[in-house]
């Protein structure tokens, strides 16, 4: 994704606090750590990271913005860092072309700019700044995404075709290595030494979450890690090196996407590179389509651990992130993930993000762009982290048996009538021997069917009533003590029928609102967008181009125009696309919320064009999809959508078509 924070097992300090509203939690729940200058370097030997000879674990986290941030926006992360008790960051070291006014490479194999400030220099202060409260860095040299340029800033510049000419074309890796070169070299301003002399700085990153989807052997991304792990491991013996990866992994006759190749990332045979120092992993599993967060990350979190051990490398757990919109229990799920890192040797782990103070929010802090923010508040999420930032750090900590509601969780409304609900007992000193729910129809019993940890009970809305109802969940434990964990539900009456809303007649010509936005491996044309009567009747034309070799090649359409939005319940359109021979490729659209950036319908519509249906339409054959977006609860939502139209392999150079744009409102009994 676009995350990460660390924290390392030597240096930290007391209390959390809020940035720039005081303390709120106590030194004694805080990691003790010495924030002291860094002055040696951490090192690799077998499974396990070294300090001064010691094993050395971090927990830590993930911040985008430090490049480009002005000082208080810095020092504040780096402040709250440290009062978590985290001790390494992960960082941007790269800004190619200009953004937020500032840049690091505005043009290929140029550095500086009039145009622009240097986000070297504030690179250069937030190493000054990490190195005075002991925080060591992790620092990403270049993207996957295009966010701040990455590599499909160096194939535009090289005037390549598909994004994976950055790791096949001489011209591109050459840049590449001299933009390394250049900063690897560089002399901080505040601190008088070289880059590659400053123990601040643990990792060079060779990228944040690189893939070669155009080759799922992974011997394409191999070479290149290869080449530039040696190549960074010449300029900078002294510090540490890894690849940056999601951590996909290529074993044959697997079908999860994430195991199977798909991405062109061979995990495990890259950590066998002996410049790779350490293996790193992302998990956001809702974003990658795996509905069962806790379970499927768990055992995503294993099998890297295994991996590394067969490798005789360490793991870290680099980026991970539970969004605030989505259904699950966020605190539950890392506490689970970082207790399963913690007891099976995971060397770090890394949430995304941790942010703090901006000087332009109403409320002087950064905002939720993404959903998956931290505040160092003291709030239930930080006291899991920082719990187990304590483990990690090897201190001393207390651990309390907790009980969790798994489903449904606090806030969420509920539209389904009959509601399975799900409770998790975290039990560390001894185990649960009866759970209760509580509900304001009285008590149900809490049965664990499947011997998963999960006790369960169904209860039908009806009898607990609409509306916002409160349940409790009880654990008695072995010794008779009972812990306990309280949520707030909307129960929603059922839907009986849905009534017409905003809904986009193009008869006028014009766009109503709607504009082009980014694009993944494929092309707008120009123009993108044009109402027309190629089918028949006004629609939205979208012109593209698909290459075909890639199964996500996105082009994102926004708008912000969407009037009574937060009433509304659902949004339809039908998709049109020309027919091509041999039915080649397929489709999967979905929508996002552009507030909060909210994914919805991923995969849900993912379909080969061979099963769509064919329509002709002015005597020219499509293939239709009629698309349903569930919009879920947007009562506090600005009115601000995407549609995604992404390319399956699909191959084309030419024009899609949307019609019967209509967003929906729900009618109850």
């Amino acid at each position: 994704m676009k995350k990460t924070l660390i924290w390392l097992g030597t240096v930290g300090l007391g209390t959390a606090i809020l940035a720039g509203c005081g303390s709120t939690t106590g030194g004694a729940d805080a990691p003790v750590i010495a924030a002291e200058p860094i002055t040696d370097f951490v090192s690799q030997s077998g499974e396990q990271l070294l300090l001064n000879g010691e094993a050395f674990r971090f927990s830590g986290t993930n911040n985008y913005y430090m490049h480009y941030g002005d000082n208080k926006a810095i020092t504040t992360v780096l402040d709250d860092a440290q009062k978590m008790g985290l001790n390494v960051i992960r960082v941007w070291g790269f800004m190619d072309g200009i953004s937020h006014g500032h840049t690091m490479q505005p043009e290929m194999g140029v550095y500086s700019s009039t145009e622009a400030k240097s986000g070297l220099e504030r690179l250069d202060f937030t190493i000054a700044e990490a190195n005075k409260r002991g925080i060591r860095l992790v620092i990403a040299l270049t993207n996957n995404w295009g966010d701040f340029g990455g590599m499909p800033q160096y194939v535009n510049w090289i005037g390549g075709d598909h994004h994976d000419d950055f790791y096949r074309e001489a011209e591109a890796r050459e840049a590449y290595k001299n933009y390394v070169a250049h900063v690897l070299s560089h002399t901080n301003k505040y601190t008088g030494v070289a880059y590659v002399e400053d123990p601040t700085i643990m990792t060079w990153e060779l990228a944040n979450e690189p893939r070669a989807q155009s080759d799922t052997s992974g011997e394409l991304l191999y070479a290149w890690a290869k080449e530039m792990s040696d190549y960074v491991r010449e300029l900078a013996p002294k510090q540490l090196i890894a690849l940056g990866s999601e951590g996909f992994f290529t074993r044959p006759g697997e079908e999860d996407w994430a195991y199977n190749g798909n991405e062109g990332v061979d995990w495990e045979r890259i950590l066998t590179l002996s410049n790779i120092n350490y293996g790193t992993f992302h998990l956001y599993p809702e974003h990658w389509g795996k509905h069962n967060a806790e379970q499927w990350g768990t055992q995503w979190i294993l099998d890297h651990i295994d991996a590394g051990k067969v490798a005789n490398k360490p793991v870290v757990l680099e980026e991970y992130g539970i969004g605030a919109a989505e259904p699950f229990n966020r605190d539950f799920i890392y506490d689970k993930w970082t207790r399963t890192a913690y007891e099976n040797g995971a060397a770090g782990t890394m949430f995304w993000i941790l942010t703090s103070y901006d000087k332009n929010a109403s409320d002087k802090l950064y905002p939720d762009y993404d959903g998956f923010r931290v505040l160092a508040d003291g709030g239930r999420t930080n006291q899991v982290l920082t719990r187990h930032t304590k483990q990690m750090l090897g201190q001393p900590v207390e651990l309390k048996d907790s009980v969790y509601f798994t489903y449904p969780v606090d806030n969420l409304s509920v539209t389904d009538q009959t509601v399975t609900v799900q409770s998790y007992v975290m039990s560390y000193k001894e185990q649960p021997t009866e759970l209760l729910l509580r509900t304001p129809a009285g008590n149900y019993p809490m049965e664990d069917s499947d011997k998963d940890g999960y006790y369960s009970a169904e209860i039908k809305v009806e009898d607990i009533g609409f509306g916002e109802q409160q349940l409790i969940t009880v654990a008695t434990m072995e010794s008779g003590k009972r812990i306990t964990d309280k949520i707030t539900v909307k129960f929603d009456r059922p839907i009986t029928g849905y009534k017409m809303g905003p809904s986009f007649d193009f008869s006028s010509g014009d766009l109503l609102g709607w504009q082009k936005e980014g694009t993944w491996q494929a092309k707008w044309k120009n123009p993108a967008l044009e109402v027309s009567s190629d089918l028949g009747s006004p629609m939205l034309k979208l012109n593209l181009v698909w290459s075909g070799k890639n199964d996500w090649e996105e082009l994102k359409l926004r708008n912000m125009r969407i009037k009574n939005f937060q009433q509304q319940n659902r949004f339809t359109y039908d998709l049109y696309i020309p027919v091509n021979d041999g039915d080649k490729g397929g489709v999967r659209p979905y929508a996002a919320l552009g507030d909060g950036w909210v994914k919805l319908g991923v995969d849900k519509y993912r379909k080969q064009v061979s099963e769509l249906e064919k329509v002709t339409k002015n005597g020219k054959q499509y293939y239709k999809q009629e698309v349903v977006i569930e919009l879920g609860d947007i009562s506090g939502k600005a009115p601000d959508i995407f549609i995604a139209v992404v390319g399956d392999k699909l191959p084309m150079d030419g024009s899609v078509y949307l019609d019967n744009i209509r967003f929906e409102e729900a009618t109850y009994d």
